[in-house]
């Protein structure tokens, strides 16, 4: 008997390809393409950059699975996406934090809600386009997930903070191959979307403008105090929730322009910024709360990454109390930022958990 797949269907090259391979492979398949907001909001808010689950990437994963020979179920999420993604991005940024939307996206509907569904459809796993591998580890016993073959289009630090539960039950085609491979496995089946850019920007915000979505959402900040680190005032900002940590536009200096000034800390109840010499951002480790482990662990040397666009750095990491860990970096590392997810990896590129970023520590 086949085996059945839920395919998530983005619409975009990787998931149409990762069905192709799916099915070539001999699984039964159905897609399932997520919509997060109406499609009338993209008329009202243009695209400015290219963001997923558009209503031409609906067109697309529905001409796709028909070429390809399998019904698409369009499953519309609004208020659960609201309630999960949407509202959490609003509350960090009042927090003064930095918020990763697209890590709970995948925790609880990509990877959560789509397992939900297995049951329902009859289906064995759930499959994606991204690009990591999930393989049995005998080193951990467990079911894990890894880094893809190319490292330059891995996608593990947006899969680290599903849950543990769900690894069994999912499916990566596109992990054993590269980027270019993929787009050449696309021109050879008349798909016409070979050349389709990647997703760049958040999907509940299609031009991208987050001082407008804020506004919108009732977070109209004023302009406030930017001070130097012995509590001097020496410029205005435009509202806190518009900077993140490291940060060295948008702030206006009375004293010392031509020095390099970052964003050190943000304080959200007196609506004040904190500034620091470049120096002065570079941080020895971190604590993590809420931690995902995805591999269990009380200490481990391995690889830390505290931002999507980051490289993972060599770090001592240590399970503490109340769901947390501290991470310590070989060397001090750049901006890091309350809100954001830290993504802990073990030398093999296999992936340990995540967490939000709780606070830094200064050398």
């Amino acid at each position: 008997m086949k085996k059945k797949l839920i395919m998530l269907m983005s619409g975009g090259v990787d998931s149409s390809v990762a069905a192709f391979l799916a099915k070539d492979m001999g699984y039964d398949i159905i897609g399932v393409h997520f919509k997060t907001i109406p499609d009338e909001i993209f008329i009202k808010i243009p695209e400015k950059k290219k963001i997923c689950c558009s209503p031409s990437d609906t067109y697309d994963a529905l001409r796709i699975a028909d070429k390809l020979g399998f019904e698409l179920k369009i499953i519309k999420i609004y208020d659960q996406f609201k309630n999960k993604v949407i509202n959490y991005f609003i509350e960090e940024y009042k927090k003064g934090n930095t918020p990763n939307p697209c890590i709970l996206c995948n925790r609880y509907f990509k990877f959560g809600l789509a397992i939900d569904l297995l049951k329902e459809f009859n289906a064995d796993y759930v499959a994606s386009g991204h690009y990591v591998i999930r393989e049995f580890s005998d080193k951990y016993n467990t079911e894990v997930i890894k880094k893809g073959v190319d490292i330059s289009k891995d996608q593990s630090y947006f899969l680290a903070y599903i849950n543990k539960n769900a690894i069994p039950k999912l499916f990566f085609p596109n992990g054993y191959y590269t980027k270019d491979e993929i787009r050449k496995i696309a021109e050879g089946l008349d798909i016409k979307i070979a050349k389709k850019i990647d997703s760049q920007e958040l999907c509940f915000i299609p031009d991208n403008d987050y001082r407008r979505f804020l506004r919108e959402n009732g977070i109209n900040i004023n302009k406030g105090q930017v001070l130097d680190l012995e509590g001097n005032v020496i410029g205005e900002h435009t509202g806190y929730t518009n900077y993140t940590i490291g940060q060295r536009t948008g702030i206006s200096y009375f004293k010392n322009p031509n020095i390099k000034m970052h964003v050190y800390k943000i304080i959200p109840e007196k609506n004040q910024l904190i500034v620091a010499p470049t120096e002065k951002i570079y941080f020895k480790g971190l604590i993590a709360k809420d931690f995902e482990f995805l591999v269990d662990f009380e200490k481990i040397y391995g690889k830390c990454r505290v931002r999507k666009r980051n490289e993972e750095k060599d770090a001592y990491i240590e399970k503490i109390a109340n769901n947390k860990i501290k991470v310590m970096f070989k060397e001090p590392i750049f901006a890091v930022t309350p809100g954001q997810f830290a993504v802990v990896y073990d030398n093999d590129g296999i992936v340990l958990g995540a967490g939000k970023i709780e606070k830094y520590l200064e050398v």
